[in-house]
């Protein structure tokens, strides 16, 4: 954990961040405007205490406790005129969260909400979520933020139960959003696409080859699966798998020290330089500069040094 100060007058802004890659959290204690500058990573705000506007390039609404700012990766945003305000936020790599295709991909709700631009490519432009919750359901955001908080602290990233934290977090999130937003918040998981998405993690899952044309098919319509497929990702068959397979080697890459040409065959791929160049187009980065800023290192912790400036 690490203690950043912003000076200002008359007073100061005090940010405590906790955690290392693959999930960090952070409180923000706000008497003085902040501004937040455009992220790559998928951000869960929650507003603990107080009041503020908050300024988008859409324009500009008050928030107080209890409201919730879903971010994937997007643009700036900032905190203005804050009044005694704790504001919560929880950052992730969602190819961490791979090993739990399950769970994620059962729940609508929450992939609708929090892998628009990542776990899929869904077709939607929006970056940002804003909304209220229920006064229970806030007690109990709150509770498992200052959970998972306790988990960091004592550098139990790493492990599954972090994991399940962040997860649980997604799913109250996900059930108020549903609640209290205007806007359309499910995506239609039609049986063809889902039929779809559990034959290509399979094969995934254990480094196969997948075919397409050889895909059993359920009882479905090829052209119906590629309709409804299309339709939920924005990615035929084939391009979905080729980038589950690089999640699934990026997962390898955070979670275990396994050279990346072996962690390239495990997965599948039938050269290191294909699967060198397939990751560099998801990532932006190399598998090792990858591993070297977000993996784990020799004594358990987090590559990237905790700052809230990165």
């Amino acid at each position: 954990m690490g203690l950043f100060f912003k000076k200002s007058a008359p007073g100061e802004n005090r940010i405590e961040n906790s955690g290392r890659w693959p999930v960090r959290l952070t409180h923000f204690y706000l008497i003085e405007d902040y501004e937040f500058p455009p992220t790559n990573f998928p951000e869960i705000f929650f507003v603990q205490e107080g009041s503020f506007l908050h300024e988008t390039e859409m324009g500009t609404q008050a928030l107080q406790a209890g409201a919730v700012l879903m971010v994937n990766p997007g643009n700036r945003h900032v905190v203005r005129q804050p009044e005694e305000t704790i504001l919560s936020r929880v950052r992730y790599l969602p190819e961490w969260l791979t090993q739990e295709y399950q769970i994620v991909i059962r729940s609508p709700e929450v992939v609708s909400l929090f892998f628009d631009q990542s776990w899929f490519r869904y077709p939607r432009e929006e970056s940002l979520h804003v909304f209220t919750t229920r006064q229970e359901s806030t007690r109990q955001i709150s509770a498992e933020l200052e959970y998972l908080r306790g988990l960091l602290k004592e550098n139990r990233q790493l492990e599954p139960v972090a994991r399940v934290s962040v997860l649980k977090l997604m799913m109250l999130i996900a059930d108020e959003h549903h609640r209290f937003w205007r806007g359309i918040t499910e995506l239609q998981f039609l049986p063809e696409a889902m039929h779809a998405l559990d034959q290509i993690e399979k094969k995934i899952q254990t480094g196969a080859p997948f075919f397409e044309l050889k895909m059993a098919r359920g009882g479905f319509d090829k052209k119906e699966i590629d309709a409804a497929f299309l339709q939920l990702t924005g990615l035929g068959l084939a391009q979905y798998a080729d980038r589950r397979r690089v999640f699934h080697a990026a997962c390898k890459l955070l979670l275990t020290d396994r050279e990346p040409r072996k962690i390239s065959k495990d997965a599948g791929f039938r050269t290191s330089a294909e699967f060198s160049k397939q990751f560099q187009s998801i990532f932006g980065i190399s598998p090792s500069m990858y591993r070297e800023k977000f993996g784990s290192t020799p004594d358990g912790s987090a590559g990237e040094a905790l700052d809230e400036r990165r």
